[in-house]
């Protein structure tokens, strides 16, 4: 009987441990092929992914802040981030490209979408979007419009900077500053309307305002608006010629400043300035600070044109603002600035390079970068975790977004308004030189 035993326990114990060698291949195997949850007993490395970006110290430890949810999430991809200042991230993207070595995922300015897809460093994203059911129909087509090239999608915006009209509260509420009882502008205001409220309140030092009798224009106190097309004239200008029917530059890269549409905004504003003296001039604008869309930090300029990102500098100043649409001439139009992310064209690893972007540019990311509290989320989804972080003064960003125009950066154009424009405009728009010869000499220039 201890014989026959022996034997039994000998083939049992053969049969156990063939069971052991087939378990372990077979866990094993599920390691290699780990889902994203990070379940089963034992996983193989993570992918792991590089995402680049520009930013200060705190805008990278927001990120940073995203990425290791994303990671909480998506246990079997690891993200590494590298940050650079605005300048350098730039020469770095030019130099990785040269180099064959760009970042799986990295973020872009719609400023820049032409001149780098020309050098080839984007993965065209339609079919990935289409292949997972990414719904594009949560992001307005005037922020993904500045995402694309040659009719295919890039990069997907993520957060988006809004071009508004402020005003100064105090103000309007004070009667040594507002003795005509100028009411503040409506949500949709027009030039005309605007025009009359700044001329109330445009006092000299004697207390009169510019449609006074006796009105001293050579000693302003205080300005209705602040105003500079020439120096603004991607986020100012260019969205009020399209108010009007006209444009920046044609679809071939010239100037399209010659149109009667657009020669009627351009005479307006310079009317402003010129003969109204409701508005600053450049020497003024100097002697308030230099910067526009800070005017109304001064306390002596009631309104001016500014971006969403402009409310942590008026909450600093202890300015107590006001926000409405851009005013208009015919339709309402604004500038929407949305940054956007990319896949590199050379990603090795372009499947754990999507669910990045889908993540952060998808509900759930865009949801956690609401919360923040810092950035205007550009997918929709997120608008009720924005609002319920900001407030609901702040839903304007959100609404005005659907007034953006699309009208994307080619290389003339770039040099139009951050070279040439402002030396050739600033000071005709404000009534100082000769306008119809600056037009001349700009179109001369853009050939």
């Amino acid at each position: 009987m201890r014989a026959k035993s022996k034997r039994l326990f000998n083939v049992w114990a053969l049969v156990l441990a063939t069971m052991v060698v087939i378990s372990g291949c077979g866990n094993g195997g599920s390691s290699e092929n780990a889902d994203s949850s990070g379940s089963g007993s034992s996983q193989s490395e993570p992918v792991t992914i590089t995402y680049s970006q520009w930013g200060t110290a705190e805008e990278l430890h927001r990120t940073q802040e995203l990425l290791d949810q994303f990671m909480k999430a998506n246990t079997d991809i690891k993200v590494k981030l590298e940050g650079k200042d605005w300048g350098s991230y730039w020469d770095g993207l030019t130099a990785n490209a040269a180099g064959g070595t760009l970042p799986d995922v990295f973020k872009t300015s719609y400023a820049y979408v032409e001149k780098y897809a020309e050098l080839g460093i984007f993965k065209e994203l339609d079919g990935l979007l289409a292949e997972n059911q990414f719904d594009l129909n949560n992001v307005d087509k005037s922020l993904l419009g500045l995402h694309q090239y040659q009719g295919k999608q890039v990069s997907l915006p993520i957060d988006a900077n809004v071009i508004v009209w402020y005003y100064n509260k105090a103000i309007f509420e004070n009667e040594a500053t507002n003795p005509h009882k100028a009411p503040v502008p409506s949500l949709e205001p027009t030039w005309d309307e605007i025009t009359d409220i700044a001329t109330k309140l445009t006092l000299d030092k004697n207390g009169k305002s510019a449609d006074e009798a006796g009105f001293d224009a050579g000693n302003i106190v205080q300005w209705g608006l602040s105003i500079s097309p020439g120096s603004t004239m991607d986020w100012f200008l260019e969205p009020e010629l399209w108010s009007n029917g006209a444009k920046l530059v044609n679809d071939d890269g010239s100037l399209a400043l010659e149109t009667p549409e657009a020669m009627e905004v351009l005479n307006y504003f310079i009317d402003l300035t010129k003969n109204k003296k409701i508005n600053t001039t450049p020497a003024q604008i100097e002697g308030l600070g230099g910067q526009v869309n800070l005017a109304i930090t001064t306390s002596k300029v009631a309104m001016n044109p500014g971006g969403s990102w402009n409310t942590t500098n008026y909450q600093e100043a202890g300015v107590d603002y006001g926000i409405s649409y851009l005013p208009k001439f015919k339709t309402n139009q604004t500038v929407v600035q949305p940054a956007g992310l990319a896949i590199s064209s050379n990603t090795k690893h372009e499947e754990a390079a999507y669910k990045l972007l889908a993540w952060l540019a998808g509900p759930e990311g865009q949801t956690e970068l609401a919360k923040q509290g810092y950035s205007i989320p550009a997918n929709k989804a997120a608008a009720d975790a924005y609002i319920a972080t900001v407030g609901e003064d702040n839903k304007i960003f959100l609404d005005a977004q659907q007034y953006g125009i699309v009208s994307p950066f080619t290389t003339k154009k770039t040099d139009l308004v951050w070279t040439y424009g402002e030396q050739s405009l600033k000071l005709p728009l404000a009534g100082d030189g000769d306008l119809n010869a600056a037009l001349k000499d700009l179109a001369s220039k853009m050939q």
